[in-house]
């Protein structure tokens, strides 16, 4: 490769990380400042952080914080372990079709389930509360999903797939030779997973957990459906206060130094992560050509499995899309009765503006076609780099291709706007447009896009590209030729991925959304702060009805290509 083709590649692959850079050091400088209603220019002080260790309010949202990420934690491992022992330890029938559940929940938003459990036992229109209230003449509703405890339980629904996909591979490749050494010593089953079975997959237990962690600590979606109803603040809710007041101008200073914060506790759990990760080889146990693994015989029992997983499926998947229709077809929700039947109409659909609607399902489309194929074009320039290349700066790249994984999505977001307001001149259609979404959402993809394909351009041997290159094959050529084709199961598994993910991201734009670059999940989010449920349902089952097909699609390739499922 000469030199001018390696300065090309540098360059495209260095854009985006110093992008990223360049958000981060906006926020930095925006908690260091005092009002910048007038510029970012000024005196730096550290008056927003005084101001945050004497407000009482984040001391709340601080606590609120941790003890829903407790709550999502707790919930998430005990769904996504015991399904991933049930599959991969047992000899459960319809295994497959777990798989596809298991996947399909990774992609179905937060924000719907949520919605859904509102309904279902909110402590004054839920419908379960309102049936037991009138079957055992109550005065209050004796449950309610509006308390941190229910809002990690929605959460920990949500993120059981994932802890699912995270956990299932570690039990795959557990020798099961232990554990019958353990039985033929007289241990008990229990005694064989305390002593055998749990030591040996506790680190990717923990990391598995740790990961967890991270997404709830700056999850915004189900905070805020459950909780700001009932001013439950989480601190991603809490910021979203401070950025959008009902009076007055955003504080960006203190939502900057929240921001500072929220980046510090999130990159510390990351660096944790990748601590406990390192360190796994210490626990992994030789495995010859004659390894079979050996599956628990579940006999009769094989239903005791399925009711379990039954239980799961219909908690985070069916309860919830069975409350959204049945509130979009009342013109308001009531619990369901003979009587609520002759409600039931299509008046929630009419009523809604589907010009709005449309906006939003356009704006969906651009983005999940453009943010997908840009993430991927940057992030083989930066594969490239970090796999192929013998540059001493390949583990800064790679590095800083992981931080917006680390960081939380809705700083890059207050970021982008802060730049939009203050530094990209007015003549450039930036703020308030697709574009600044289309910014922090390449952005954003880039760590997930970066680790598949590293790891896929770690299975194709330098030695065919070296071979090309001795016949005096361009490096382009050899790159579109030779390379690509043998990276196009990883491609086409990451572009349908991040396509999906885009289509359903609620969080960051939420705090970019205006009247020009609405999505359609944020229609949905309007229509619910709005106070209209039953419009809001409708729109969410519009947008589910329009996700499927592409998630039919993600199954059908994903058989055909042999990828396996994603990495995290």
């Amino acid at each position: 490769m000469n030199r001018l083709s390696r300065a090309v590649l540098f360059g495209l692959a260095a854009l985006p990380l110093l992008v990223v850079l360049g958000l981060l050091v906006i926020i930095i400088w925006i908690s260091l400042l005092g009002d910048i209603s007038k510029g970012i220019r000024g005196v730096l002080s550290l008056n927003q952080f005084r101001s945050l260790l004497v407000d009482p309010l984040v001391w709340t949202a601080l606590w609120n914080t941790l003890g829903f990420s407790a709550v999502t934690v707790v919930v998430a491992m005990t769904c996504g372990i015991s399904a991933s022992w049930l599959v991969e330890r047992t000899d459960l029938p319809g295994k497959r079709l777990v798989f596809f559940f298991m996947t399909v929940g990774l992609l179905i938003p937060t924000f719907f389930m949520a919605m859904g459990w509102v309904f279902f036992l909110h402590p004054r229109i839920g419908m379960l509360n309102r049936w037991l209230m009138a079957w055992f003449d109550l005065d209050s509703a004796p449950l309610s999903i509006s308390n941190i405890i229910g809002m990690g339980w929605v959460e920990g629904l949500g993120l059981g797939s994932l802890a699912f996909v995270m956990t299932s591979p570690v039990f795959r490749a557990l020798n099961p030779a232990l554990e019958e050494a353990g039985t033929v010593h007289g241990l008990s089953r229990w005694r064989v997973i305390r002593h055998v079975v749990i030591p040996l997959t506790w680190p990717a237990l923990l990391a598995t957990a740790i990961y967890i962690t991270v997404i709830a600590i700056a999850t915004f979606e189900v905070p805020a459906i459950i909780g700001l109803g009932s001013k439950i603040f989480t601190f991603s809710t809490l910021v979203f206060i401070k950025v959008s007041p009902d009076g007055g101008a955003p504080n960006y200073g203190v939502v900057a130094a929240m921001s500072i914060f929220l980046m510090v506790i999130s990159i510390f759990l990351s660096w944790w992560y990748f601590r406990v990760i390192s360190l796994s080889h210490k626990f992994g146990v030789i495995q010859g050509k004659g390894y079979q693994p050996r599956l628990v015989q579940l006999g009769k029992r094989w239903w005791i499995g399925w009711i379990f997983l039954g239980t799961y499926f219909t908690l985070s998947k069916i309860l919830p899309l069975l409350m959204m229709c049945w509130a979009a077809l009342l013109p308001f929700f009531r619990p369901f009765s003979i009587q609520a039947l002759s409600l039931v109409s299509l008046k929630n659909f009419h009523d809604i503006n589907w010009d709005l609607v449309q906006r939003g399902l356009k704006n969906t489309f651009i983005l999940m076609t453009a943010v997908p194929t840009m993430a991927l074009l940057f992030g083989l320039f930066i594969s490239w780099i970090v796999v192929r290349s013998r540059t001493s700066w390949r583990f800064v790249i790679d590095w800083l291709a992981f931080l917006p994984h680390a960081v939380p999505h809705l700083i890059f977001a207050l970021a982008a706007v802060v730049m939009g307001l203050f530094l990209v001149p007015s003549w450039i259609p930036f703020y308030g447009t697709i574009f600044i979404l289309l910014l922090v959402y390449v952005l954003v993809r880039i760590s997930l896009t970066t680790r598949v394909l590293n790891s896929a351009l770690l299975q194709i041997h330098k030695e065919l590209e070296e071979a090309a290159f001795v016949s005096g094959i361009p490096p382009m050529t050899t790159l579109r030729l030779i390379v690509l084709p043998l990276l196009l199961p990883a491609i086409l598994n990451i572009w349908i991925w991040n396509a999906l993910l885009t289509f359903r991201e609620l969080t960051m734009a939420a705090f970019m959304v205006t009247n020009e670059n609405i999505t359609l999940p944020v229609v949905v989010w309007g229509l619910w702060l709005s106070g209209l449920g039953g419009q809001s349902a409708a729109v969410s089952l519009i947008f589910v009805a329009s996700l499927t097909p592409l998630i039919i699609i993600y199954w059908a390739l994903r058989g055909k290509t042999g990828v396996k499922g994603m990495q995290f």
